[in-house]
């Protein structure tokens, strides 16, 4: 019996020994504080992400801003913002995020090293526009309402915000608990495209997934006069669309407006009616009665639109006039009249298609020329292999090869060149292009 209570109290030792051992293991992680969110966990999902490491663009785009000879490119010097940054309290080495939508909603955030240094900004930006006080979730924010934009700052993070649901976009990164980030913020953070660019835009927005399309990336690289946007997309489905070496095209002209170059085989395409971008390019041919599945069925994949400038065509002009024993008559007299410059090739297998844009009402005919909806009155050439139709007295020339998928689109006076460099399964990828001096120069800032 004495060996037995021996064994018993040799047994409970060993049980409390484990069981103080047991606490110890697990007593910093049942009382210890719950980790602080991310500023990633702070933001809000939206239309348009993004990341940028303010240094890295403030010296990528240097040379654009000395070139260019933008006033105050000193204030923007990467050594300039690491300065003001350290005198403020911000931590500027670090990545910022931001977030935007197609309504002008936008907001962005940075990590805070000491925000006590944060106030003397403030009253240091209240020498240049007025600044007001407003309390939202108990908390005091800036308002700046010439700009409509909102400034909220805590001890790790400082947020700027343009918009009309600053309520609703500060309580989510008040109350944010850590790993929660949103679903667009995660996935994004997980890709390894652009992974290492220093100004990376993403957006998987209900409007790209309707084409089809799971998600784009977009990433930044200029020089002293242009600005360019790398350019990623990742569709849902197979493309079935491939790059093809032209058959035919136009060649290129000078001063163009507008052009578009398309070299694409679509033989998988054209049978999958059901494809979003298929769906898509019906839905807004219907808009104009145009037939898409003729147009589908008939073109060969290439096509060369060119619209700008001015040219100069032969026009007749029918005159009444006296003659010498005061008779009327007509003369005919040719001259010549300026016309905007337009040119389309499109490669065909069958050219019945003309025929029913003829009868949609696509194509009408006056007099001896033809108008494309708006148009101007244009000459038409119908070739075995394609169609051409062009403003000018003179066939456009034709030629093969060369040509690549391209496009220049003029928005708002600024000449935009895109293209597309490669095309996989799932993948598209190419590149965006403008000149820097008109963005520049309409900036109120610059």
């Amino acid at each position: 019996m004495r060996t037995e209570g021996i064994g018993n109290k040799i047994l409970l030792i060993v049980m409390l020994c484990a069981a103080l051992g047991m606490f110890l293991y697990l007593r910093p992680r049942l009382f210890s504080p719950e980790p602080a969110p991310t500023l990633i966990d702070r933001l809000p999902e939206s239309e348009i992400l993004g990341r940028f490491y303010l240094l890295d663009v403030a010296r990528e785009t240097s040379s654009m801003m000395y070139y260019q000879k933008i006033p105050f490119r000193d204030l923007i010097s990467a050594e300039f913002l690491l300065s003001q940054g350290k005198s403020f309290g911000l931590d500027v080495q670090k990545p910022g995020y931001f977030f935007s939508d197609e309504e002008g909603e936008w907001g962005t955030f940075l990590s805070v090293i000491d925000s006590s240094k944060i106030d003397a900004g403030v009253r240091r930006l209240q020498e240049f526009t007025e600044i007001r006080d407003t309390i939202i979730h108990k908390r005091k924010l800036h308002f700046l309402p010439n700009q409509n934009m909102y400034l909220f700052y805590d001890k790790s993070y400082i947020f700027l915000y343009h918009g009309n649901q600053m309520k609703k976009r500060l309580g989510h990164a008040m109350f944010a608990k850590n790993g929660e980030a949103g679903d667009s913020w995660k996935k994004f953070e997980s890709l390894k495209t652009f992974k290492n660019e220093k100004l990376v835009v993403f957006s998987s927005s209900e409007r790209l997934k309707k084409l089809g399309i799971d998600y784009g990336l977009f990433s930044h690289d200029s020089d002293s006069i242009s600005f360019k946007l790398k350019t990623y997309i990742k569709a849902s489905r197979p493309l079935k669309i491939k790059l093809k070496e032209p058959e035919v095209s136009l060649a290129g002209t000078p001063n163009m407006e507008k052009e578009l170059n398309l070299h694409i085989d679509i033989t998988e395409f054209r049978k999958d009616k059901q494809h979003p971008l298929y769906k898509w390019i019906a839905e807004m041919g219907r808009k104009v009665s145009f037939p898409t599945d003729a147009f589908f069925a008939a073109w060969n994949g290439d096509l060369t639109f060119q619209e700008g400038g001015t040219q100069m065509v032969k026009e007749e002009v029918i005159a009444t006039e006296y003659d010498d024993e005061f008779n009327l008559t007509e003369v005919r007299t040719t001259k010549l009249v300026p016309v905007p410059g337009f040119a389309l090739l499109i490669s065909v297998s069958d050219k019945s298609f003309i025929n029913t844009l003829f009868a949609k009402g696509i194509i009408t005919k006056q007099d001896a020329k033809y108008r494309f909806l708006f148009s101007p009155p244009l000459k038409m050439n119908i070739k075995p292999d394609y169609i051409s139709a062009y403003s000018s007295d003179k066939s456009p020339v034709v030629g093969k090869g060369g040509a690549s998928c391209s496009g220049l689109w003029n928005y708002k006076g600024t000449k935009v060149a895109f293209r597309i460099d490669s095309l996989t399964t799932n993948e598209v990828f190419g590149s965006m292009e403008f000149p820097v001096h008109r963005l520049l120069r309409k900036s109120k800032f610059f």
